[in-house]
């Protein structure tokens, strides 16, 4: 057979196999090239916008007040040429100029449409990652600076209006992280302007805000805010429709810029999302309030720079807990700029003998009542103790000391714990420095703090993961203090606590708390 009617026969059939099998793949190929070709959109649109649009609009497209957000779903699927003519053309009576370089812009078509693609396309959060990395700081958890001349005009508004006033200033300092700069809620907090809210009885509202509500995240109040505080807010919260109604509405911040290669503004804004966001919680300077004492050697020893931004990031993880998440809130720039804030504090930070606090119970009513200077107290004596319960006296303590005898063993001992003794065995996990964790017999993981780090390693003993040991100690903020521990593996016991109930290491404890 003549060679090229061999050689078109091949390419016959080449082409009677490729052509059907390139007509089949070929609607893929443009549904992948168009996915690229948005990508492509969205990537080189995302600086523009950061750098010309995101002052009015938002690092995140969230809006700054009367600036409508971008990142709205009904513009998602917004006419082409609608959303072209707006970029380009501006709209009329409105704050929005023509951005095309025939309206006097610094836009060609090509970059409009880019802007088009990103209203369309964009993941918002991703957008103020860039921009936060570019140092343009979004009021992502926004507190807001109201003017005095603005409270004189709420307060002019009736008779009450100065406690609208005071109520909506305690509002913008303590309750917009969670409801919303306007009331409008979040994924922290419900709703507080509408007419649900106005309906509930003002001795309601007051008790919510004072004990708050269980199994959410709202926490109560009375520790924090006084009653008159409290009164006012409720009267404003009541009242919101008719400050609104005259046209007077709280402002998100603007956005800020920082160079974020000075490590003194890093500070100053991690100090700032702090106070303004976390200190509500967690007190002036981590001091401790409705959640732990932050600025505490306990924490701040055991818990790395990764496990601080992860519980930002997460949330708690103890039962219980009502530590939101802050992840999809804050970016990563704003955490970090906490950690490093926080980490600042180690140096001059106290050991805390309870992080959690003391005033976590809140104290009885009448203990929490302002005192009558003109009817004091005086002291009698003790029917239990004889006059020696005070202060200075013996009475109370824990048990092995009310029954008049030291205990045989450190298990019979509650050391003086800040909360109820709780016993635990299990296996080790980890132990690293004078920070253990454990695998409970009842399947849960325990952290556990084993003393300041200078203690643990003059006098600590052996861990290792998988030896099997029981301890006894008491919950402390988000691990438990230990008031003795026996390693059942190698035999050995260390007293935490002596039999006054006091950390050993502030009474001079030394390798004699550990025993073979």
């Amino acid at each position: 057979m003549n060679k090229y009617i061999i050689i078109s026969i091949l390419a016959l059939l080449t082409l009677v196999v490729i052509v059907p099998v390139y007509a089949m793949l070929e609607p893929e190929r443009m549904a992948q090239s168009q996915v690229d070709l948005r990508q492509e959109f969205v990537s080189d649109a995302a600086p523009l916008y950061v750098e010309n649009c995101a002052v009015c609009h938002g690092a995140s497209g969230e809006g700054i007040g009367a600036i409508p957000g971008l990142d709205n779903p009904a513009l998602w699927t917004a006419d082409y040429d609608f959303l072209f003519k707006t970029i380009a053309r501006g709209r009329y009576g409105t704050t929005m100029a023509g951005w095309h370089a025939n309206e006097g812009g610094i836009f060609n078509d090509y970059q409009v449409d880019e802007l088009v693609a990103l209203i369309r396309y964009v993941d918002w959060p991703q957008v103020g990652e860039l921009a936060a990395a570019q140092g343009l700081i979004p009021p992502t958890l926004p507190v807001p600076q109201i003017e005095k001349s603005f409270l004189e005009e709420v307060a002019a508004l009736s008779p009450e209006g100065n406690a609208w006033a005071e109520g909506m200033q305690v509002y913008a300092n303590s309750c917009t992280v969670c409801h919303g700069v306007n009331g409008e809620g979040s994924d922290l907090g419900v709703s507080l302007n509408n007419p649900d809210v106005r309906a509930i009885e003002t001795a309601e509202l007051v008790r919510i805000i004072n004990e708050g509500v269980p199994s959410t995240l709202m926490v109560g109040w009375a520790n924090v805010l006084e009653p008159q505080e409290i009164e006012s807010l409720v009267a404003f919260l009541q009242n919101w429709d008719v400050i609104e109604g005259q046209g007077l509405a709280l402002t998100p911040p603007e956005p800020v810029r920082i160079d974020l290669d000075n490590p003194e503004e890093v500070l100053a804004l991690g100090e700032r999302i702090f106070s303004t966001t976390c200190a509500v919680c967690h007190g002036d300077n981590g001091s401790g309030g409705t959640g732990p004492a932050l600025n505490s050697q306990q924490l701040l020893t055991r818990k790395s720079d990764e496990k601080i931004q992860s519980t930002i990031i997460n949330g708690g993880h103890r039962p219980n807990s009502s530590m939101p998440s802050f992840g999809d809130r804050l970016t990563s720039v704003e955490i970090s700029a906490v950690v490093d804030y926080i980490r600042a504090w180690e140096p001059t930070a106290t050991w805390v003998e309870n992080p959690r606090g003391s005033q976590q119970g809140g104290g009885p009513p009448w203990l929490r009542a302002t005192p009558d200077a003109g009817n004091p107290i005086g002291p009698e004596s003790s029917a239990q103790g004889g006059g020696q319960g005070g202060r200075g006296g013996q009475g109370g303590g824990p048990p092995w000391r009310q029954q008049g005898e030291a205990p045989t063993t450190p298990g019979e001992a509650s050391g003086g714990a800040m909360g109820p003794s709780i016993l635990i065995r299990g296996e080790v996990v980890s132990n690293e420095g004078n920070s253990l964790t454990l695998h409970s017999a009842e399947g849960t993981v325990v952290e556990a703090m084993l003393g300041p780090p200078w203690f643990w390693s003059e006098n600590g003993f052996p861990l290792n993961p998988g030896d099997q040991i029981e301890l006894e100690g008491f919950e402390s903020a988000d691990h438990m203090e230990v008031n003795w521990l026996v390693n059942q593996t190698s035999g050995q016991t260390i007293t935490l606590r002596t039999e006054e109930g006091m950390p050993v290491w502030s009474s001079g404890g030394n390798d004699s708390s550990v025993n073979p």
